[in-house]
């Protein structure tokens, strides 16, 4: 598994489909857009319903690291060089043509920024992240540039505006120079190698939690000890270090402020900038909004969400998709069932518990899958699980390795222990056991990577303009996220979508959302607002139902 289960908006096309914070490594050949970049083969078409707390000065941050030895690692990270220290080289830009897929080439810039691998080292070894520059279009020339920050960990910025969301950059664009970051270790940015060990489960076998978390652990020990052997710098990959990246590009823009655009992933970046460079924003727009102690999710959030789910699927003909998920559940407790899986060419696999509540949980994450669960589950209810081992076969396949950037960025945010104590008695309670993180957080533990610390997951409280995006669909980042970080920004505007999952709709669903993120970053009035979205389009049955993987 290259990422922990929180999905991404930038993947391969193979696993997409399950949206939100990746599971799946995204090298630089290989740049995403954010959704399927090629349609899944149906047997019969289904149509998509789309229609600075000001920063904390240094010296009082480091008085207080002093008294709290646990938080080490922050502190370090919070000595490292500042504009007065060292100076940061202007970028050199060079023309470049940006393709997108399905709106033409654009004439754009590139350049490359050169930063420390540490920047408590700044004289230490360096690295080189990829930046390209969408020139403003229109505008008064005086709003701040837009730093884009994708989701992930490790997804593309400059794929993610490849894709089908390039009008939302355009509409941006017309108001101020859009920035496109691979964040250090993603994308064009310099990604470590991949590990050469991977974890495979028996078909002919059910996955049974404690013995895959055993397999799995003992899959990223291996692959932690080769990285380091190839002089792999895994403390390199944290947050705050990205945190430092985007100062350092501020200041090799030359310019007195930016605003960050972030999304999942992004969002948590952009907050924890707020935190430690809040002088050097102007504005922030968080959509689907990942906190600073958020990196494991809520597991009744899960069961809140199908509960919601299920509402809306009942008027389109499933009378009870909460019970149907309970009753497959409880049939695969009491004996695994079997089921071939068409997109794998037939292939057999063994089906158990763990794996349909892995399946049911990936599947709330975007719409796509939301739009697919109903039928799968009736299918599986009439003793039909073939549709049921496509996704099986589709989650296993995302655990079969690990990447060394998401793996340490996770680990390094980590999670308060109050936090692990209330995810792990939600997981009790939960339909889905604790399905949603796995195998988070148990994966990291004792595998002697950077935490963080309490000081960075702590409360935030900031006075930069936020504009927060939140879909009542969102199965990786709830609105629940956003009001909880509201009471400590004292500036800020909500968009509310009724309909959104954590998917495109939550960017293209109604054309007011890009109109709000342009004029907020322009520093016009934004007010809070509720969009109504149509409802997703369920697939009927088994014929509505992809057969075949995308190429």
């Amino acid at each position: 598994m290259r990422h922990r289960i929180g999905y991404a908006e930038t993947l391969g096309p193979r696993v997409e489909m399950f949206g939100g914070r990746a599971r799946l490594d995204h090298y630089a050949g290989a740049e995403a857009g954010g959704v399927l970049q090629t349609p899944f083969r149906l047997r019969r078409s289904v149509r998509s319903s789309f229609h600075p707390e000001s920063a904390m000065s240094r010296v009082s941050m480091l008085l207080s690291c002093l008294r709290r030895p646990h938080v080490a690692a922050l502190c370090l990270a919070l000595s490292c060089a500042t504009p007065a220290l060292a100076e940061q080289a202007p970028l050199v830009f060079s023309p470049y043509a940006f393709e997108t897929r399905g709106h033409g080439t654009i004439a754009a810039e590139a350049a490359f920024l050169d930063v420390p691998r540490r920047h408590a080292e700044p004289d230490g070894k360096r690295m080189r992240l990829r930046v390209v520059r969408l020139p403003a279009t229109g505008g008064d020339g005086r709003t701040a540039p837009v730093i884009y920050l994708a989701g992930g960990p490790g997804g593309s910025g400059i794929g993610t505006a490849r894709g089908p969301r390039w009008p939302v950059f355009d509409r941006v664009r017309r108001e101020a120079d859009v920035l496109l970051l691979d964040q250090r270790g993603a994308g064009l940015s310099e990604p470590p190698p991949p590990c050469p060990h991977e974890q495979h489960f028996d078909d002919a076998q059910p996955m049974q939690r404690d013995a895959a978390l055993a397999a799995l652990r003992a899959t990223v020990a291996q692959c932690v000890a080769y990285w380091r052997e190839a002089g792999i710098d895994l403390g390199a990959y944290t947050t705050v270090e990205s945190a430092g990246d985007i100062e350092d590009l501020r200041r090799a823009l030359g310019v007195p402020k930016v605003s960050l655009w972030g999304m999942s992933y992004g969002t948590h970046l952009a907050l924890a900038s707020m935190r430690l460079h809040g002088a050097g924003l102007d504005r922030v727009v968080l959509m689907g909004t990942e906190g600073p102690d958020d990196t494991l999710k809520l597991p009744l959030a899960a069961d809140a969400l199908l509960a919601d789910l299920s509402v809306i699927a009942a008027g389109a003909g499933f009378e009870d998709l909460t019970g149907s998920a309970k009753r497959v559940l409880e049939t695969l407790r009491q004996q695994p069932r079997q089921g071939r899986s068409v997109m794998h060419g037939g292939k057999l696999v063994t089906i158990g518990e763990f794996d349909a509540q892995l399946v049911m949980t990936a599947s709330l994450g975007r719409r796509t899958t939301q739009q697919w669960l109903p039928a799968v589950l009736r299918e599986a209810e009439r003793g039909d699980y073939d549709p049921l081992a496509d996704l099986v076969l589709l989650v296993r396949s995302e655990f079969a390795g690990f990447g060394a950037m998401p793996l340490a960025m996770d680990v390094a945010s980590g999670q308060s222990p109050q936090r692990r104590a209330l995810v792990e008695a939600q997981a009790r309670k939960s339909l889905f056991g604790d399905a949603l993180n796995f195998p988070f957080p148990q994966i990291a533990d004792g595998l002697g990577l950077v935490d963080l610390g309490e000081a960075f997951r702590g409360p935030l409280r900031s006075d930069v303009p936020v504009l927060f995006i939140s879909g009542t669909l969102d199965g990786r980042t709830p609105p629940a996220n956003a009001e909880a970080i509201k009471p400590g920004i004292t500036n800020s505007t909500s968009l509310l979508v009724r309909g959104a999952s954590h998917d495109n709709e939550m960017w293209l669903g109604n054309a007011v959302i890009a109109g709000n993120i342009a004029d907020f970053l322009a520093g016009r009035d934004v007010h809070d607002a509720v969009l109504e979205l149509p409802p997703p389009e369920f697939a009927k049955s088994k014929a509505d139902l992809p057969v075949a993987l995308p190429r």
